[in-house]
């Protein structure tokens, strides 16, 4: 098949697998780190860490007044109009205006930290809150440099150093652990290094590239003031809506329930969200260069693109995430008890509403991307905000009736509610339409996840007798249920695959992509022109 490969779609095929690769490293020592605190930490230090992190994660929104968020948006648009100069005098304000805002944000933390201790009845809380009121000005400092790479579509750089750090974070706290114990002040300490350390080594290519750029064409003071500033305090604004989705179910969760119970409840629910949030990697490898292709294509004026690039995206997003969505939502419990212990088995039924609320996520993720690149804050802004008054309000009416639980599916909800409103003014205002394969992934998905639940029953006693049979002990059991939770990933996958061919889902470019990746990739000629073969009958109106 001699198919014309769109450079768009090459593009984002490429930065898609340098971004996928490195957010799986990403993902596994996060999982590392995730499982350390799980099994060294008790459920009230690892409770206290996550209130701690949710308050810092909706502080840090205004810590810069949303200039980085106006500088992921600016940089790929500079970089497609041609005037890398004013690249070059953005990074350098923003440096300015971030660390100074920062670090009256951490003051007034480090001041509040005993109120704040008190409101929640936490003891340990304004110990944990002093030490990542750190994390305000460090945090935003290494963004900026791991979100300029990715603006100018440097995304092997950029997952260089985000996987830098969250190496530094699994190594730092285990040693740490096996030096001082487990305990809230290791954990924060260890979190806060990292972003230290990753920053430092982030710093120095940054610095060379910026300053590399030509003294000409730089940013004049007014089209900052005028334009840009206020474009990032609304997506301040927009930020932390975006945020309260994410961190209010645990603040309230804290504040709802005794503080005898609720850290451990919060430990559970951070869990249980954490390891559902492993989906979302998948559509953000594939987000992170859509972004400065789709900026960049906005810069030249080219909407056919635009769309054309966002079709393949959300096809590919899809078609990757939602086998894992079906494993994960269907056997959500062993997945729990495996990976953290069986304590947090009771964390199921939040992971499984939770993952159910990001496959809405997943499905408009490249939406959401390209009204960002188009700079329609405003839009950005009623949906944020309508999101996020709306989770706080479910939060608070379904937490007290049905706890954790409750707070996935406010979550759950949220999450729905922007998927439908970022596909209506995508539709009205880029002229975007959801492709129809899309909704044949939906559906492959649909018929897999009723076949996984129906078989659930026969392979849990499956796994059980082998368990049963091979003995005591602690480790064969975790590893037959590591090859059983394998088994089930692999056959879903095989599965969606037979359906998503058999609803045709798939476009000539997807199949050309797939075997000119596999021949690069250096796999025997006779595989991919198998594969290639196979992969047709997938392409609506080929047979």
């Amino acid at each position: 098949m001699a198919e014309a490969i769109p450079e768009n779609s090459k593009e984002v095929a490429i930065g898609s697998f340098w971004s996928l690769a490195g957010n799986a490293l990403f993902k596994l020592s996060s999982f590392l780190y995730v499982i350390i605190l799980a099994r060294a930490a008790s459920q009230d230090d690892i409770g206290t860490f996550y209130l701690a992190l949710s308050a810092m994660s909706i502080i840090i929104v205004f810590s810069d007044f949303g200039i980085s968020g106006a500088f992921t948006r600016y940089v790929p648009f500079f970089e497609g109009a041609g005037e890398r100069g004013k690249i070059r005098d953005l990074m350098r304000l923003s440096l300015r205006y971030l660390t100074l805002f920062s670090l009256v944000l951490m003051i007034i933390l480090i001041w509040q930290a005993d109120n704040i201790g008190l409101f929640y009845g936490n003891a340990h809380l304004p110990q944990a809150i002093r030490i990542m009121s750190l994390f305000v000005l460090l945090g935003n400092l290494f963004r900026l440099n791991y979100l300029y790479l990715q603006g100018t579509a440097d995304i092997k750089g950029s997952q260089m150093f985000q996987n830098l750090q969250n190496f530094l974070k699994l190594a730092i706290t285990a040693a740490l652990f096996f030096l001082y114990g487990a305990s809230v002040l290791t954990i924060s300490l260890g979190f806060v290094l990292s972003f230290l350390l990753a920053f430092v080594a982030s710093f120095f290519p940054v610095f060379r590239s910026i300053s590399s750029i030509s003294d000409k064409g730089g940013l004049g003071q007014q089209q900052l003031v005028s334009e840009i500033i206020p474009l990032g305090i609304t997506v301040a604004v927009v930020s932390y809506f975006s945020t309260i989705i994410a961190s209010s179910d645990r603040l309230i969760i804290g504040f709802m329930f005794e503080p005898s119970s609720s850290s451990a409840l919060i430990a559970v629910y951070s869990m249980a969200a954490t390891l559902a949030s492993v989906l979302m990697v998948f559509p953000s490898s594939i987000g992170s260069i859509f972004l400065p292709v789709v900026s960049r294509l906005l810069g030249k004026k080219d909407m056919g693109g635009m769309r054309n690039v966002l079709s393949t995206a959300q096809r590919w997003s899809l078609f990757i995430s939602l086998p894992i969505a079906v494993v994960m939502m269907a056997f959500a419990g062993d997945m729990l008890s495996v990976f953290y212990g069986s304590e947090y088995r009771s964390g199921a039924a939040v992971m499984m509403i939770f993952t159910f609320g990001l496959v809405f996520s997943a499905f408009s993720l490249m939406a959401s991307l390209a009204l960002t690149a188009m700079r329609l804050v405003k839009i950005e802004l009623y949906i944020a905000a309508a999101c996020g008054i709306a989770n706080i309000a479910l939060n608070l009416l379904l937490i007290p009736a049905f706890g954790i639980e409750g707070a996935a599916a406010a979550s759950a909800v949220s999450f729905a509610m922007s998927a439908f409103l970022l596909n209506h003014f995508a539709k009205k205002l880029l002229g975007y339409h959801n492709p129809p394969e899309t909704y044949r992934l939906l559906g492959a998905a649909l018929i897999v996840f009723i076949i996984a639940i129906w078989l659930k029953p026969a392979a849990s006693d499956a796994a059980s007798s082998i368990i049963a049979q091979a003995g005591a002990g602690e480790f064969i059991p975790k590893a037959i249920y590591l090859i059983y939770l394998g088994s089930l990933i692999s056959a879903s996958g095989a599965l969606f695959v037979a359906f998503a061919l058999a609803f045709k889902c798939f476009r000539a470019e997807d199949v050309a992509l797939m075997s000119r990746a596999l021949e690069k990739a250096g796999v025997p000629a006779p595989i991919p022109v198998l594969a290639e073969k196979v992969a047709s009958y997938g392409v609506h109106g080929k047979n």
